[in-house]
């Protein structure tokens, strides 16, 4: 999620004033620090913690390695290292409700993003301290000779509740992002005592395999394009019949492969193109000058997602049932054989991916959960579109889905976002937040005709 640049309360290299920031939590910690659950204790092993004052990309904030066992079944076998940074609330008096921003992926470190965080949420990050924790095996919390069986969302989160109790905030605000979303709901699921608000971005239900939807979500963005495109005379008139010819590329380069690439691979760069709106209009220009031949716009238009390179989180991605590789088609779209491919692509990799049993029940929504929810969906996203959270309000009664129209997986449609999360956390309710803060604020560029 990008949620755009706004003027923000400095926080750039002023050494002195961020360190007194944190000191309520603390001294919370040394009240705390023995009643944690034995089983999030880092053991034996003197690791740099709490976390001190550092400077991550120019923002002053506080850096620390905390201690976990690898394997939670085995609480004196192997430590492995946490990677933390905590930015500091602007001002006093700070909430005890600490905000954790859960990246995407899975495989995104959060804490490389901390400078953007920073901006992001600065209406949160008044009060609120937020809280970033690389996740294990991303970004600086990924130890080399590894038991992968230990490497999934479950571990990951309890992972975030042992930095929680540590740092002494009673409870999270939870933000998740993409695969953070999903990873929030298995925070709010095996520690719903320890969430106060959720917040899901561009995220679909703990209970919907994203892979069995992948070909139709991706046609519904297609045709919103495609309908945006018929309403404006001059994208009209440029690109007849662009959409159809979309299809009829997708097959004929998969029978004999132009330009170096297959109808499977033009798919999947029209696919990553969806996902954000800036991209996605130049879909029909794209299409249009490939069919005639010219592929100066695809060559422009950057890499698809055909062929995943899943390191450490392939764990995660082979094991867990959000993933939904067990899905086949056919779908009826234009995607049915790029979905199919790309479905075949991760199973090979899973072929040789260490395996683990994954309790079902985990993998389902609570029948009525008393966390406050708020998700905001992009309205033409080809992954996680508004169908994905269907039936929301029914786990979650005290809930709100907030769309933007034309908007795809990511987001970049200024700080009225953070606004509305600010008052959500405030509240720690659905209730009395201005959801319609960001209405008008999505603006659409206009379909380029030439280029």
């Amino acid at each position: 999620m990008s949620t755009g640049e706004r003027a923000v309360p400095s926080r750039i290299r002023r050494p002195h004033r961020r360190v007194w920031l944190l000191l309520p939590v603390l001294a919370a910690i040394a009240g705390i620090a023995f009643g944690v659950d034995q089983a999030f204790l880092s053991g034996p092993a003197r690791l740099p913690w709490p976390p001190e004052p550092c400077v991550v990309d120019g923002v002053e904030a506080r850096c620390g390695s905390f201690g976990v066992p690898e394997n939670r079944a085995e609480p004196d076998g192997r430590t492995i290292r946490l990677h933390v940074v905590v930015l500091p609330a602007l001002s006093k008096p700070v909430r005890t409700d600490a905000v954790a921003f859960l990246a995407g992926g899975p495989g995104d470190a959060a804490t490389e993003l901390a400078a953007t965080r920073s901006e992001q949420l600065a209406t949160l990050n008044v009060r609120h301290d937020i809280l970033l924790v690389d996740q294990r095996g991303t970004g600086r919390s990924k130890p080399d000779h590894v038991d992968a069986r230990q490497y999934g969302t479950r571990m990951a989160v309890d992972d975030l509740d042992a930095v929680r109790a540590a740092l002494g905030y009673r409870r999270l605000d939870v933000i998740g992002s993409s695969y953070g979303a999903t990873a929030a709901q298995v925070y709010a699921t095996l520690h719903p005592s320890s969430v106060r608000t959720l917040v899901l971005v561009a995220g679909t239900a703990l209970d919907v395999p994203i892979f069995d939807r992948w070909a139709v979500n991706a046609q519904r963005a297609l045709d919103q394009l495609a309908d945006a495109c018929s309403s404006q005379p001059d994208c009209r008139a440029a690109f007849p019949a662009w959409k159809r010819r979309f299809g009829e590329l997708v097959q004929a380069w998969n029978a004999h492969p132009v330009h170096g690439m297959t109808g499977d691979e033009l798919a999947s760069v029209v696919h990553a193109m969806l996902q954000d709106m800036e991209k996605a209009v130049s879909i029909p220009l794209v299409v249009s000058r490939a069919a005639a031949g010219d592929y100066g716009p695809l060559d422009h238009a950057g890499p698809g997602d055909l062929n995943p390179r899943l390191g450490l989180m392939t764990s995660i991605w082979c094991n867990e049932p959000w993933v939904g590789l067990d899905a086949t088609g056919g779908w009826g779209t234009q995607f049915d054989s790029y979905a199919t491919a790309q479905i075949a692509a991760f199973r090979r990799q899973c072929d040789s991916a260490s395996t683990r049993a994954e309790p079902r029940s985990l993998w389902t929504l609570p029948t009525a959960s008393a966390v406050p929810v708020i998700a905001f969906v992009g309205g033409a996203d080809p992954q996680d579109p508004v169908g994905n959270l269907s039936g929301l309000k029914e786990h979650f009664p005290d809930s709100r889905t907030v769309v933007f129209p034309r908007i795809g997986h990511d987001f970049n449609i200024g700080g009225c976002v953070d606004e509305i999360m600010a008052d959500f956390a405030d509240r720690g309710t659905t209730h009395g937040v201005d959801t319609t803060r960001c209405d008008g604020a999505v603006s659409v560029p206009p379909f380029p005709l030439d280029g």
